[in-house]
């Protein structure tokens, strides 16, 4: 099963855009809250080590200097 990983600054919108994408969400996991991109992009890279079946997203919107980062895991079922 491939798993779809990524970070946001909005883990709201970027499971909308997912089930767009997508036509469904299913299970979803969310690490965080990570003061900076780096320390989230840490965690994603960390997760992608540990097993071969991420698939990286990535997400649109804007990034704000004072919003912390989430990682996100969603089982995505196109992605099977």
């Amino acid at each position: 099963m491939k798993i779809l990983i990524g970070i946001t600054q909005n883990v709201d919108a970027t499971k909308e855009s997912i089930t767009a994408q997508h036509n469904g969400l299913g299970t979803s996991t969310e690490a965080g809250p990570f003061k900076t991109r780096e320390e989230a992009l840490n965690w994603q890279n960390f997760m992608m080590n540990r097993r071969d079946n991420y698939v990286e997203f990535k997400t649109a919107s804007p990034a704000s200097s004072e919003a912390y980062w989430f990682g996100i895991t969603v089982e995505s079922p196109e992605v099977h």
